[in-house]
């Protein structure tokens, strides 16, 4: 377990931090009260009233001075992240990459991505209309504990650079590293005011999203939390942005690379425990070229080793009852025929990665999130039943095609329930910034990442103008009748 949660007799929380790996204690943090919570906020609604107006060129500076301190304080971060989640340094690096990348993508679009932009008036040539791009006002943002550094640092930044001030709720059993952004934050800003912590529990959470000063919601994390959320935020049509769970599957056609194919499921079902919400969880493969790729998928799986030492490939569960989730799917396959092949032993909160086949869709390893170091393996007769089969799922989040012809790969995924498609790769897509990253169904609302992640922290403002002015309006009292059947003969004509 990465932290425990103490409630202590004056009502004050307590959160003590411990290496998931190791067991060794971090450090203890005091938890915002419900007063603290309401200080903060408005502290960022006081900051907003000047922020919100700020040229979108003054928020770009801002973001790249933060962007370089970041990059200054490298070696800190990893190290911070590894103690808290657990993950190998490669792992922890990667994720730092991710967030870099959409600091930068972000920050060189954000200009031209938020400028106003002028629309057709159609008919009515003597006006003149535009699209602005307005701020919500002050955002809050609820990070889960599996990335606690790119999944706050992203839509940190995002939020920013439309124009709001922030609130980042980072999860209780990661709130060390999020505490490391918010003083990097500070001291290479200078603006403190613009992004707050709000640390703490659920009830933390639960405050921001209904708050009436906080005005638009980004939450990641469990779909079941996420439509919580959306509940509360619909009784005020408060405008939100969810990333949630999936369960995501690999379709390997005969005509794939199978050895490349099995090197990415081992890598995207195993990196960092499984607890990614883009891992593989399902593999669907043409039954022609199952065996050969089922004997692939063990030898490659049989490199893998789990434990502390830095050349073991996977690091350990984050939390305890992610853990219990993980066994209690695996054992649910077992009981229900499917043939479960684990290599490696359990020690502490380390699971050895896991192989099953003989599986079907009554299984819930076949159908709800797993997030954890396990690949279920089905074989498949066609390419109609591969999409049937990854399409029946209530997530829609990523799926991955592995196939030699890309274009046969292309049309595919026209008929995949899934907000993202990646062809010979996997987990890859979350590196391309200008990519809008988001699933459909129960995968989530909304979009990060490239402009869209901009545009989902703004309001579209609509403004008419006029190009020469005219005493009246032809529709107005004053001349309605007099020129109703000119106008009459007239739409007659043009819209025909």
């Amino acid at each position: 377990m990465s932290a425990t949660i103490e409630v202590q007799p004056s009502g004050k929380v307590l959160i003590k931090c411990f290496n998931p790996a190791t067991g060794e204690p971090l450090r203890e943090l005091e938890g915002h009260s419900s007063e603290a919570v309401d200080q903060t906020l408005e502290r960022l609604r006081s900051a907003a009233a000047s922020y919100n107006y700020s040229p979108v060129r003054e928020r770009v500076k801002l973001v790249r001075r933060f962007r370089k301190a970041l990059v200054a304080n490298l070696d800190g971060l990893i190290e911070s992240i590894c103690s808290e989640t657990g993950k190998k340094r490669p792992e922890a690096l990667l994720e730092v990459f991710a967030a870099f990348e959409v600091m930068r993508y972000q920050a060189n679009i954000a200009p031209r991505t938020l400028r106003s932009r002028y629309r057709s008036s159609g008919i009515l040539i003597h006006k003149r209309g535009y699209v602005a791009f307005r701020p919500h006002g002050v955002a809050a943002i609820i990070s889960p504990w599996n990335y606690p550094f790119v999944l706050v640092v992203s839509p940190l930044v995002e939020a920013l650079l439309a124009g709001n001030t922030v609130a980042v709720k980072p999860s209780e059993f990661t709130s060390l590293t999020g505490l490391l952004v918010k003083q990097v934050f500070d001291e290479a800003t200078g603006r403190p005011e613009l992004f707050e912590l709000a640390v703490g529990a659920a009830d933390v959470g639960q405050q921001l999203v209904t708050s009436p000063l906080i005005d638009v919601v980004c939450f990641t994390g469990s779909t079941r939390v996420g439509q919580i959320i959306a509940q509360v935020c619909a009784k005020t049509l408060k405008p939100l942005i969810l990333e949630l769970g999936g369960k995501d599957a690999m379709i390997i056609l005969e005509d794939a690379n199978l050895k490349r194919a099995a090197k990415s499921a081992v890598w995207g079902g195993f990196t960092q425990a499984g607890q990614v919400c883009m891992a593989v969880e399902r593999v669907y493969v043409m039954a022609s070229v199952y065996d050969e790729f089922l004997q692939l998928l063990r030898e490659e799986t049989r490199k893998l080793t789990t434990g502390n030492k830095p050349e073991d490939a996977i690091g350990p569960i984050t939390v305890d009852f992610q853990y219990d989730k993980v066994q209690a799917h695996i054992n649910d396959a077992k009981a229900k025929g499917a043939v479960v092949e684990t290599f490696g032993e359990p020690d502490g909160q380390h699971m050895p990665p896991t192989l099953l086949t003989d599986v079907d869709h009554t299984m819930t390893v076949m159908t709800d999130e797993t997030f954890g170091p396990e690949l279920a393996v089905m074989p498949v007769e066609s390419e109609e039943e591969a999409i049937r089969k990854a399409n029946d799922s209530l997530y829609g989040l990523s799926t991955y095609i592995f196939a030699s012809n890309e274009r046969r790969g292309r049309r595919m995924a026209r008929r995949l329930s899934s907000g993202m498609v990646v062809i010979n790769d996997v987990i890859i897509q979350y590196g391309l910034a200008s990519l809008p990253f988001g699933g459909f169904r129960f995968s989530g609302l909304g979009k990060v990442h490239g402009k869209e992640g901009l545009l989902g922290f703004s309001q579209q403002q609509s403004v008419v103008g006029t190009r020469f002015p005219m005493p009246m309006e032809l529709w107005w009292f004053d001349l309605a009748h007099k020129t109703y059947g000119l106008l009459r003969k007239f739409m007659k004509w043009w819209y025909r």
